[in-house]
């Protein structure tokens, strides 16, 4: 059953995840296209960078990889009659962190080059 386990996101919790993966896929396109990606790994008082070229594509490829693995977490499967959180996590996971350290290690670089 859909809600059973405490872990499994609300629907309104998985809408707003998709919501906000397609925001990503769109702010980094948009970036990418400019030539200009502003991105911050932080929350604090740091500005975050400016990525231009090959690293502005690299970090977008980790945003698009983390936008996917979002995606395929949250949204539902055609015909599926339950939500198997852990089954999802297990086989979508590791492209949503693959995705994560893309975006890191182009901001890192980004930091030693500056």
């Amino acid at each position: 059953m859909i809600g059973a386990d405490h872990r499994v996101p609300s629907m309104w919790m998985r809408i707003f995840g998709i919501i906000g993966a397609g925001f990503m896929v769109l702010y980094g396109a948009l970036g990418v296209l400019r030539n200009d990606l502003h991105v911050s790994l932080s929350k604090s008082s740091s500005s975050g960078v400016h990525l231009h070229g090959f690293l502005a594509w690299l970090c977008f490829a980790g945003m698009m990889m983390m936008s996917i693995g979002l995606v395929r977490l949250l949204a539902p499967d055609a015909g599926a009659s339950e939500f198997d959180f852990d089954a999802r996590r297990h086989r979508f996971g590791p492209l949503f962190l693959s995705g994560l350290v893309l975006f890191g290690v182009a901001q890192l670089i980004a930091d030693l080059r500056s």
